[in-house]
């Protein structure tokens, strides 16, 4: 029996097109609630991107499993808090200071920030459908808890910031920014804390992604369903394609698999 399930964000649950979660499938997420299904997010944006962008209509999720597995809340407060290593940050602010044609996008837990402004991150912000973030100094990552850095660069570019970080691990999420986090499996990581916090086992678990920083998510869970607009490997190794998230994909699989009754036609 599937007692809790967990929903990437970006291609899943919000479609890039249509920035903001349909009315149905905020109709059946509540209808899941009801059904006394635990529902969770499982996202790598930061609890500040969900909260301005309003992406997630008037849902209130279980718990939310933020910025890659790195910071997970619920009501009552935060139930893993794994910031990144101060070395490999102050690494990353060398690399940033030799190469100042490079930005970076900064996340902690309530604020998030560019190192400075260039072209890619009017492009990546385009993407993302969320305002710009304001410039601070890099090193303020020494001073505040960072469980997210994001370098705006290219496949080449990439290996000035994973060639001094040993601390961490990263994935491509677009073609001009990785997500750096803490060594580990990411999302599956945030994951793991959820199971033990509510007492809930990976076979009683569903999960919905479509990127590659969703694999160790899907992985873990005991039903792992891809968007139709996944990646083909997300595809491959999911025990289920359902349809893209304009095509309402994930309220097709919650029938599919029998956790909504089938609308009248």
């Amino acid at each position: 029996m599937i007692r809790a399930i967990f929903f990437d964000v970006d291609g899943t649950m919000v479609s890039y097109r249509n920035k903001i979660m349909s009315q149905k499938l905020r109709d059946d997420l509540l209808a899941l609630q009801r059904a006394g299904v635990l529902i969770f997010v499982c996202t790598g944006r930061a609890r500040q991107d969900l909260e301005s962008t309003k992406m997630l209509r008037d849902v209130v999720f279980d718990g939310y499993i933020t910025l890659n597995g790195q910071c997970c809340y619920n009501a009552q407060g935060l139930y893993r808090d794994n910031p990144l290593p101060l070395g490999d940050l102050q690494a990353a602010i060398e690399v940033l200071d030799t190469h100042k044609e490079l930005a970076a996008l900064v996340q902690e837990n309530g604020v998030s920030y560019l190192t400075c402004h260039n072209q890619r991150a009017d492009e990546v912000f385009e993407f993302l459908h969320t305002k710009p973030y304001p410039v601070m100094s890099a090193q303020r990552m020494l001073e505040h808890k960072v469980y997210q850095f994001i370098p705006l660069v290219n496949k080449e570019e990439e290996q000035l910031f994973a060639s001094v970080m040993p601390g961490c691990t990263y994935t491509r999420w677009h073609p001009l920014g990785i997500d750096v986090m803490p060594k580990g499996e990411g999302k599956a990581d945030g994951i793991r804390a959820t199971l033990a916090h509510y007492g809930l086992k990976p076979e009683e678990t569903m999960a919905f992604g479509d990127g590659e920083n969703d694999l160790t998510m899907l992985a873990l869970v005991g039903t792992s369903v891809a968007m139709g607009g996944a990646e083909q490997r997300v595809k491959r190794d999911a025990d289920y394609v359902t349809a893209t998230v304009e095509e309402e994909g994930i309220s097709q699989a919650l029938r599919h698999f029998g956790l909504l009754p089938q609308e009248r036609i």
